[in-house]
């Protein structure tokens, strides 16, 4: 997702969390960190011990490829 669909998300999620709208502002909450921390995460170490490094490459092949469309 690139920035500008965050940067959206993100202040959908803020006008529902100050309306009222608490089970969608969660939801919208959850999507947007977990996007926003899923690109640092694929390039870690971490990740590369927890999945191994054929998962890891398959994973950032995917992402580039995603990006492109």
């Amino acid at each position: 997702m690139n920035n500008v669909n965050q940067i959206v998300l993100a202040y959908l999620a803020i006008w529902c969390w100050v309306d009222g709208f608490m089970p969608t502002a969660f939801v919208l909450t959850v999507l947007v960190s977990s996007e926003s921390l899923w690109s640092p995460f694929i390039h870690s170490k971490l990740a590369v011990k927890l999945f191994g490094a054929d998962t890891m490459v398959l994973l950032q092949q995917k992402s580039v490829t995603d990006r492109r469309q």
